[in-house]
């Protein structure tokens, strides 16, 4: 077998044909251009990367890869979507790629024109005029844009540049695509992130609503029971008061009468004395019944004003003038509490009116930081020192105590208050009822969570 000679040996290695002064130089040039092409795809990769940066952002930087590969002076993407965009790079006398130029050559439109025409890759090479290059940018089989590209006199154009502008035109429109699904995404996403907050501040607003509409629902029934319960005990003062009452003090007049007629020497005379004395006490248990049974208009009307309606109501049957003080702005009560107070109240001005021999009485109701204090204080003998000894072990020893005054130290510790009686030193005594507003504040939520049980279970 006959030995190759050296030259043909080395075109069989690297594939070129050349002498042997020339072969290193053409093998350099291959080589220096196989580089350009790897730097071209790298860039190329580089400027794809730019998908999540919107459209704009993309093209400028394929189109700046683009005029730096080809060392181009012009360098222009045309996408032809929806309305036509432009977006052009060119290099200034520095070499530095500028975007954005305001003037192009006639001859890309001419070049852009035949690409969307033909939809394959045109090469234009006039006379006097430099080559220009323009790749349709495909995507399923349907041209959406062209890049154009007029590289520097001089620049090596083969096959494998060709292919270099095929590869960045067809992946650009590949990317553009992309970042088009990307921006829509992102245009849903925030559309969805605002329907979803405006279906979330609706649905609080639902249950601000429905937790309004539980309340006055509470309110309503509570008010209906109270108009319910104060009418039959309104129905039932106005019967004792009429029928009860009145034939007891006729009874005590008649017994006046007789007492009149009779010597007090007689022996009915003193029997007579002892019925008169017992109408007496049981016209002064009616009255206290009657006061017990009045109406008690509830929340709508207030504490404050529940307590002057009171105090009218006695001032009209009893010979007492009652003076009512509030201090600070009035806070709103469950109606339990105020019903309690109501009744202390109405108790302690019949201890007075009873006991007390007094001519005026003072109710005081003052709003604090941290509690609500009422206080009814009289001008009279004041409690005697025994019975106020009693009162202080009413819980423990309920049969010494006043029975009134053991019902009003039930009644406060029922809403988690404390009741205190004290002698007055200028004479008269002082009722005082102390209750903290956490008290009211945890009645008022638990009442509050067991009306919305009830509304869930019903």
């Amino acid at each position: 077998m006959e030995a190759l000679p050296r030259e043909h040996l080395i075109e069989s290695l690297i594939g070129i044909k050349s002498s042997r002064q020339t072969y290193y130089s053409v093998y350099r040039e291959q080589e220096r251009r196989l580089d350009r092409a790897i730097t071209a795809i790298a860039d190329i990769s580089a400027a794809l990367c730019n998908t999540t940066d919107g459209v704009p952002a993309l093209v400028r930087a394929v189109v700046q890869v683009a005029a730096q590969h080809f060392d181009a002076q012009w360098a222009i993407i045309t996408l032809t979507t929806e309305t036509v965009q432009r977006w052009v790079a060119c290099r200034d006398a520095e070499g530095t790629v500028v975007l954005e130029a305001c003037w192009i050559p006639h001859l890309f439109d001419q070049i852009i024109c035949e690409v969307l025409e033909q939809q394959q890759l045109v090469i234009l090479h006039d006379d006097g005029l430099p080559i220009t290059l323009g790749a349709p940018m495909c995507l399923h089989d349907q041209v959406i844009g062209v890049l154009a590209v007029a590289p520097a006199p001089g620049f090596p154009l083969d096959e494998r540049e060709i292919s270099v502008l095929r590869t960045l035109a067809n992946h650009a429109a590949v990317a553009f695509k992309n970042a088009r699904l990307y921006e829509e995404s992102e245009r849903l996403r925030a559309q969805a992130t605002a329907l979803y907050e405006e279906a979330y501040r609706q649905k609080t607003e639902v249950e601000e609503k429905n937790r309004q509409l539980q309340r006055a629902r509470r309110w309503l029934a509570m008010a209906r029971q109270n108009e319910i319960v104060n009418n039959e005990r309104t129905r039932i003062a106005r019967e004792l008061h009429d029928s009860v009452a009145q034939h007891l003090i006729g009874i005590g007049m008649h017994l006046e009468w007789c007492r009149a007629q009779l010597s007090e020497h007689a022996v009915v005379y003193e029997r007579i004395c002892t019925a008169k004395e017992l109408a007496r006490n049981a016209i002064t248990r009616m009255r206290a019944a009657i006061f017990e049974l009045s109406t008690i208009h509830g929340s709508q009307s207030g504490l404050a004003t529940m307590l002057r309606e009171l105090a009218q109501d006695f001032e009209k049957t009893t010979h007492l003038h009652i003076s009512i003080q509030v201090d600070a702005q009035p806070l709103p009560m469950p109606v339990e509490f105020e019903h309690a107070v109501y009744h202390i109240v109405q108790e302690a001005l019949f201890n007075v009116y009873k006991h007390a021999q007094a001519q005026h009485v003072t109710i005081t109701l003052r709003y604090k930081s941290d509690a609500l204090t009422i206080v009814v204080a009289d001008d009279g003998v004041g409690i005697p020192k025994k019975q106020l000894d009693q009162s202080l072990h009413a819980v423990t020893e309920q049969g010494t105590a006043h029975f009134g005054l053991h019902n009003m130290r039930e009644r406060a510790l029922e809403i988690g208050g404390k009741l205190t009686i004290s002698r007055r030193r200028r004479g008269g005594t002082t009722v005082c009822v102390t209750v903290p507003l956490r008290s009211l504040e945890e009645r008022t939520t638990n009442e509050r969570s067991d009306t919305v049980d009830h509304y869930r279970r019903s």
